[in-house]
């Protein structure tokens, strides 16, 4: 397939011109690679692999790429060793039921670059597996947390330098005959070149190394499935679905989840997994999400950026759809005679939320509704993209996991077709209430209609499930009692009287005797879903507030009318209430994981308290590399990013990963609100 000499050159994988001119992976790409005899004493065999990005502000990529496989490759820089993203992706795996195993990458650098000795290099490697192995102890369930951890001996820890082609395992370096004193020699400070170490991916080749590993050590879909649905579908497992999806059955019902969904020129692409059957030309299917029924127009396997099309492909694979419509990431598919009896996958955890945004408008007011077109196009391809438009001025804010994500999906909509000037990013806020209010009675002006309701903050237990959960996929009524019951610290009356949970945690209660027709009972939802958008200290969301309707009468409203002195009725009342429930302002905090030399640690922690960074965590395992751990708020990261590189002389590494949504210092919060206010043009 290519040039050996192109190899980790030719960035197959890495196609986009963006990713080649930064040299990072910003999307998940999917490549099928069948092995006839690479393997001695080995069936042929398929390998489906996916290439993720590194970087966190790209993690929602990695999560949905892990629906799709059992097995991954993590891949560690010997230098840096486990860093945070490292432990991030180890915890990921594990929560979707994906087996790790260990690559150390850039071991040239300890010689060539560190001048460590064997005994010095030894020890970073026993760190860097027994770290690795702890954060596997940490979060897998048992019996995977012991039957997971690696070791040199078992073979499924490889170690090399992917940019030079070589890599082993102990068994491979035993059998070459070479010790890695060799390999150490080839990169001696005086005669190292590209010549010295070259003959090393002659016989220490990477790619064997990988795959060696890859084969002995991962596992196939017929294993993996066994303990993997139960953890990622909450059907009947002895159900006839359940049963196939167990023991992957490829003459069982076509069951496939959708990982990905892009929006190309000629339709709609969908990456998806089959858990069960077999996929065909023109297989009709039911989409459980959107709940109707579509025909698959082709069928194909992904080579890189292009794909191949065939006329069937088997359980356990990664498949390429087209001629399937109005269709999300996350989406279920199941073949159309079994729809009764079929839930949805359980929605894939994310680690992070939108918490950076930024105002997008065309060059030209011309390409408006292109511009939007082709942002609905984006937003359907990255579900960790928030568009929306503020009704007070017209404002269109983009909001993205960090500057980067913004910044690469801003380069992406100018591709389409639009010039488009963003703003200068700036954080996410958010409106909620510090305590509970007093039952709050709100009257219609004729006296004739009112309602009385609380508002309070929700509690921490309960927003942790919320935030991890889509309530609505919880079907039928019973399992969404139960799984409340179990998971939140909702009474078993808020749980009988349950309505919804929306995006942002707010949950809304009915415990009002008055039985309300469907249409009464929508009209309501959307109105507090419309109130939720816009708080009334800025503007901002509204999050983690639990709404309980207590009271109602709404007998004498006109039809005409329902809409308008509902809405009325309810802002008012949910207004006050929020004000006597005293209102704050929450703002997005990273943290932020700082790797550098030891002799800048004092460089850095002078510029911590301007940014009003809080220290979580700082060691020093080694000589080499401190690390520190802090709190920092959202809206202080460019500058503290600008200044940590400055101070360091471009040696600190850091990553941001977003911790939660934080009260604002009141010191600091009434100037925030202020500006915010004045931004939008709200009336004082």
């Amino acid at each position: 397939m290519l040039n050996p000499e192109l190899a980790g050159e030719a960035r197959v994988l890495d196609y986009l011109e963006e990713e080649q001119e930064r040299g990072i992976t910003m999307k998940s790409t999917n490549i099928s690679l069948y092995y006839e005899d690479s393997i001695k004493d080995h069936e042929p065999f398929l390998v489906n692999l996916v290439d993720t990005p590194g970087h966190l502000d790209f993690s929602g990529k990695v999560t949905r790429a892990l629906r799709l496989v059992d097995g991954v490759i993590v891949v560690v820089d010997a230098v840096e060793e486990i860093i945070s993203q490292s432990e991030t992706v180890i915890k990921q795996a594990i929560e979707e039921g994906v087996k790790p195993v260990l690559y150390i990458n850039k071991v040239d650098r300890l010689v060539r670059e560190l001048r460590l000795s064997e005994e010095q290099i030894r020890k970073k490697y026993s760190r860097i597996i027994n770290n690795f192995n702890k954060l596997i102890e940490r979060y897998a369930e048992s019996p995977f947390n012991k039957r997971w951890q690696v070791s040199p001996a078992e073979g499924n820890v490889a170690f090399g330098s992917a940019l030079h082609k070589w890599g082993f395992t102990l068994k491979q370096l035993k059998e070459s005959g070479l010790k890695f004193k060799d390999i150490s020699l080839k990169y001696d400070k005086e005669t190292y070149s590209k010549d010295t170490y070259a003959d090393l991916a002659v016989y220490l080749p990477i790619d064997k190394a990988i795959l060696e590993m890859v084969i002995n050590h991962l596992p196939n879909p017929i294993e993996a499935q066994k303990y993997r649905i139960n953890k990622i579908w909450k059907g009947d497992i002895d159900s006839e679905i359940g049963k196939a999806m167990y023991n992957c059955d490829v003459n069982g019902p076509l069951v496939i989840y959708v990982s990905k969904v892009q929006a190309k020129k000629h339709g709609i692409i969908v990456t998806g997994r089959i858990f069960s059957g077999r996929c065909t030309l023109k297989k009709d299917v039911f989409l459980v999400k959107e709940n109707n029924q579509q025909t698959i127009k082709r069928v194909a396997i992904f080579m890189g950026q292009r794909s191949e099309q065939v006329d069937e492909i088997p359980i356990g694979n990664i498949v390429a759809l087209e001629g399937i419509k109005n269709i999300k990431s996350g989406e279920t598919l199941v073949e159309s005679k079994y729809i009764d009896n079929m839930i949805p996958f359980g929605s894939v955890k994310y680690i992070t939320t939108p918490v950076v945004t930024v105002s997008v408008e065309p060059e030209y007011l011309r390409d408006l509704e292109e511009m939007k077109k082709i942002i609905e196009d984006v937003l359907i391809e990255d579900p960790n993209l928030k568009f929306e438009i503020h009704e007070e001025n017209g404002e269109f804010l983009l909001s993205g996991v960090g500057p980067l994500h913004l910044e690469v999906t801003s380069h992406e909509i100018e591709k389409r077709g639009v010039k488009i000037e963003i703003s200068e990013p700036r954080a996410v806020f958010k409106e909620s209430c510090q305590y509970e209010s007093s039952m709050i009675k709100n009257t219609s002006q004729d006296n004739k209609n009112y309602v009385v309701l609380k508002v309070e903050r929700l509690d921490e237990e309960s927003i942790t499930y919320f935030q991890s959960v889509d309530v609505s996929l919880l079907n039928p009524t019973d399992q969404l009692k139960e799984t409340l019951k179990e998971n939140t610290n909702l009474s078993e009356l808020e749980i009988k009287h349950f309505w919804k949970c929306d995006d942002d945690q707010n949950v809304l209660i009915y415990k009002a005797k008055k039985q309300l027709t469907e249409l009464q009972k929508s009209i309501i939802i959307e109105i507090i879903d419309k109130i939720h958008l816009n708080g009334p200290l800025c503007g901002e969301k509204l999050t983690e507030i639990k709404l309980t309707i207590d009271e109602i009468n709404i007998d004498n409203i006109d039809e005409e009318n329902h809409y308008t002195e509902l809405s009325m009725l309810f802002y008012n009342a949910i207004k006050k209430g929020l004000n006597e429930a005293e209102l704050v302002l929450l703002e997005p905090i990273y943290h932020t994981f700082i790797q550098l030399p030891p002799k800048y640690i004092k460089n850095a922690l002078s510029i911590l308290s301007k940014c009003s960074g809080k220290i979580k965590e700082m060691n020093q395992e080694n000589e080499f590399q401190a690390t520190i751990e802090i709190l920092l708020p959202v809206r202080n990261s460019m500058i503290f990013a600008e200044d940590l590189r400055s101070i360091t002389s471009g040696r600190a590494f850091w990553q941001n990963e977003f911790y939660a949504f934080m009260n604002v210092p009141q010191h600091k919060a009434n100037k925030i609100i202020s500006d915010l206010r004045f931004k939008k043009g709200l009336s004082w």
